[in-house]
């Protein structure tokens, strides 16, 4: 059996112009919507991008940042992996906002157990991710970092201004949806992490074999989420749609985010959560309730929103992929979660916290 030796170039050896070389001929990637290479005046090899914002749209900005150990683990996610996830991140917010995306940055924090071939495989991912949904990379920043890798990400995007959806807009009586199913993020990384370590505790690391094929679908929702931009177009354009929000942090957190927003109560119903077989399988296997992945894992990239009635009946005829989960009440009814039992109780904030501190393993 022929032994096969991964290239690996230091970044030092190349340097920092020889690195943006390197990533500005990644970042050429072809997107079929001509308008974003005919708008783009100036991109990667200048101080600044220059685009023309196309007329009579509102334009938008969204950032994130990924942190090595806080975000993501570099053990189990690829570099093509995390690419993919920093840019579709912060394409779900615009999603959120009734708008698509059009130009992005990313900047980069490398320490030097990174390579060239690493950084090539990032920028692969996030051109994949790019091209999918049709954004054009036109810069960032290269550093070094004495520590973990670091990521930010910026993408600007645009709405025509009657779509554009906020936060604030929800009346009581309304009900409270979701697109798609929720949970199933956390729960692919729950065996990620349990795959992780059974790897460091095997004798053998050699002959380790993972066993992560029977949860694909699960593992492949937490390295390569799909932002809902299907489904963004369809509510804000052909339905009228009250406040609309991506769940990034938990569906509990969000639906809080949104009820503060716009001044108002709910009651979430557990037993119309959507929550696929896969994840109940998982949840299982941790005896853990499958329900509190979908309210307190996070990063499901789905869309949570409220709708009238009527707007309803004209939504469920254009699509299957949307779950009434609630409904909207005045504030002074508060936010409470309906057991399956028929208990009512409040519906705890929680979820993804930057600033709370970390529970020792």
């Amino acid at each position: 059996m022929v032994s096969i030796q991964q290239k690996r170039t230091e970044i030092s050896s190349i340097g920092e112009f020889g690195l943006i070389d390197r990533i500005h001929s990644l970042a050429n990637f072809s997107v079929d919507d001509f308008s974003l290479h005919d708008n783009l005046v100036k991109g990667i090899s200048d101080d600044a991008a220059v685009f023309r914002p196309t007329p009579g749209k509102l334009q938008l900005i969204t950032t994130d940042g990924f942190v090595e150990g806080i975000h993501f683990d570099l053990t189990f996610t690829s570099m093509k992996h995390l690419g993919w996830k920093a840019m579709v991140a912060n394409f779900s917010d615009l999603a959120a906002m009734g708008a698509i995306p059009r130009y992005a940055t990313l900047t980069i924090s490398l320490p030097k157990k990174i390579s060239v071939e690493m950084v090539e495989e990032l920028y692969s991912g996030a051109g994949l991710a790019c091209k999918k949904y049709s954004c054009l990379l036109v810069g960032g920043d290269t550093t070094t970092s004495i520590g973990t890798m670091m990521l930010s990400v910026a993408v600007t995007g645009e709405a025509d201004e009657r779509h554009v959806r906020y936060r604030d807009g929800a009346h009581p009586g309304e009900y409270l949806c979701v697109t798609g199913h929720l949970g199933a993020s956390v729960a692919g990384l729950k065996i990620l992490q349990r795959e992780k370590e059974r790897f460091t505790d095997a004798q053998n690391a050699f002959t380790f074999q993972p066993n992560l094929e029977p949860y694909a679908a699960a593992i492949e929702k937490h390295l390569m989420p799909k932002p809902r931009l299907d489904l963004s177009k369809i509510l804000t354009e052909q339905v009228k749609i009250g406040a609309l929000i991506d769940i990034s942090d938990g569906l509990a957190s969000e639906v809080h985010h949104l009820c503060v927003s716009s001044n108002a109560g709910a009651a979430v119903y557990e037993h119309s959560i959507p929550v696929d077989s896969m994840t109940q399988k998982i949840a299982a296997e941790f005896s853990e309730p499958p329900t509190d992945y979908a309210l307190y894992g996070g990063e499901d990239y789905e869309l949570l929103f409220t709708v009238s009635d009527q707007e309803h009946e004209k939504l469920d005829r254009l699509t299957n992929d949307v779950t009434i989960i609630g409904r909207m009440f005045q504030r002074e009814n508060g936010i409470e979660l309906v057991r399956e039992s028929g208990e009512h109780e409040a519906l705890r904030f929680g979820g993804w916290d930057h600033f709370k501190p970390l529970e020792k393993s």
